[in-house]
């Protein structure tokens, strides 16, 4: 006999499309066949999955039409069934799969749309903190600045796209323009995002800025992150991209030594605040 375990996995199976014959016999149709009363079950939860992905990555569903995205969607769900319960998480890997989607080749930056939905809902979704104010490393000695080291926002994410998504994204939003359209010869982006209050922002960046970004995030001080970032990207700004960083309020906790050749902790000079 099977167990409840087995049971459930049949069942988990047969809800998204595998044809399970054993499991019919444990089906009580109560009036209807196995087979309906399963069918029954598919049809809620294909409904259900299917909703939850367009309301996870409506400008993808709106590129492609209703029609083509139910299509769509139910082949990812039936490849990738959620890992969890909750449907605002409802979507990993969905970009990845747009890309191999053969139906979806004629549309090559859908992807990259997908992945710019996808960080903006992580960003949503991360936990909360309070930005340094913009003037806080301004206020650092010169001689100390080179070893501050900066906590990166916890809503921090980043989308490379050799599409300009963040405009194709943007005019799918109630504020965009009568008339105005996006030409895809405009050329690939650095996007970078953060949640610093109620809302995600997200503004363009050289690539350079990012690098310092990873860098900070991985604990290096701001002249290793800029030496870093310079080293790979001979153009690089550091002024620039600190201006960029902060006006979008991706760093927290920024910490200094006590004195240039003090090798003690750093002291937080702006402290974040995090949710639990």
């Amino acid at each position: 006999m099977a167990t409840l375990a087995e049971v459930q996995r049949a069942f988990g199976g047969a809800v998204l499309g595998d044809d399970d014959p054993t499991l019919a016999a444990l089906i009580d149709g109560a009036g209807l066949t196995p087979e309906q009363r399963l069918g029954i079950h598919r049809n809620n939860a294909l409904i259900t999955l299917t909703e939850a992905l367009g309301a996870n990555f409506p400008v993808v569903k709106a590129l492609v039409g209703d029609a083509f995205f139910t299509q769509t969607a139910r082949a990812f769900i039936r490849r990738s069934p959620p890992a969890s319960p909750v449907l605002s998480r409802h979507g990993e890997g969905f970009a990845d799969f747009l890309a191999t989607f053969e139906p979806a080749a004629s549309l090559p930056y859908l992807p990259d749309v997908a992945r710019l939905e996808w960080a903006r809902l992580g960003a949503l979704q991360a936990a909360d903190a309070r930005p340094a104010p913009r003037e806080t490393l301004a206020g650092v000695p010169p001689h100390l600045l080179p070893m501050a080291r900066c906590a990166v926002h916890p809503s921090f994410r980043f989308v490379v796209s050799d599409w300009p998504v963040d405009r194709v994204w943007a005019m799918h939003q109630p504020d965009w323009p009568d008339g105005k359209t996006v030409s895809l010869d405009e050329g690939g982006v650095t996007i970078l995002l953060c949640r610093p209050d109620d809302r995600v922002l997200m503004a363009r960046a050289d690539r350079g800025t990012l690098s310092l970004l990873l860098a900070l995030d991985m604990g290096q001080t701001l002249e290793t992150a800029a030496q870093a970032a310079a080293r790979a990207h001979p153009d690089f700004d550091l002024t620039a991209a600190l201006t960029c960083v902060l006006s979008l309020g991706l760093l927290t906790e920024i910490a200094i030594p006590r004195t240039a050749s003090d090798d003690a902790p750093v002291t937080p000079i702006s402290r974040p605040e995090t949710s639990a």
